[in-house]
């Protein structure tokens, strides 16, 4: 089983099962977990995911009640996307989503991940204002910016994508 880490806020609206942080085993294998985010701006709602591991992150937009309660395949098709967008493999990319068949929800546990997801919501914020509206191609190109934005905050500088691929590279 894999993990989405939530936010209190998010957890609230989803109205699910939370395992407490406490009995959530550490995942090794794979891409391991994620945290999850409902963030507002520009009147709307928008859902933003980070990976634990590499800190790739994606945001979906638009984000409806209905959307919230089948949040797992909302998460897996818009991170399908996302890989493919970046040049990933189909076969690779159906080899990771097969790891997030099964998900559990948690509370967040780590600080330094929270921390990076408040940045990212700033840079998305800004940069949705900025364009005027993210939808589809647009989206994905600011998921890929983000991506490409150096995380310097950390003791050895790097780039999500970056790091994303080197774990990638490792499980095959």
């Amino acid at each position: 089983m894999r993990w989405m880490h939530c936010t209190l806020n998010l957890l609230k609206a989803l109205e699910c099962p939370v395992t407490e942080p406490c009995h959530v085993p550490p995942t090794t294998e794979g891409l391991g977990n994620w945290y999850a985010n409902l963030l507002r701006f520009e009147r709307k709602k928008h859902l933003l995911f980070t990976n634990e591991e590499t800190l790739y992150t994606f945001l979906v937009p638009g984000i409806l009640k209905k959307d919230l309660r089948n949040i797992k395949n909302l998460f897996l098709d818009h991170l399908s996307d996302n890989l493919q967008h970046e040049g990933f493999r189909s076969e690779l990319i159906n080899q990771l989503v097969q790891e997030y068949q099964e998900i559990g929800f948690t509370k967040t546990q780590n600080r330094k991940v929270l921390g990076f997801m408040i940045d990212f919501a700033k840079q998305y914020e800004f940069r949705i204002l900025q364009a005027q509206g993210a939808e589809g191609q647009q989206l994905m190109e600011m998921n890929a910016e983000i991506n490409r934005t150096p995380m310097s905050a950390t003791k050895n500088a790097f780039y999500p994508i970056e790091r994303l691929r080197e774990v990638i590279s490792s499980l095959h």
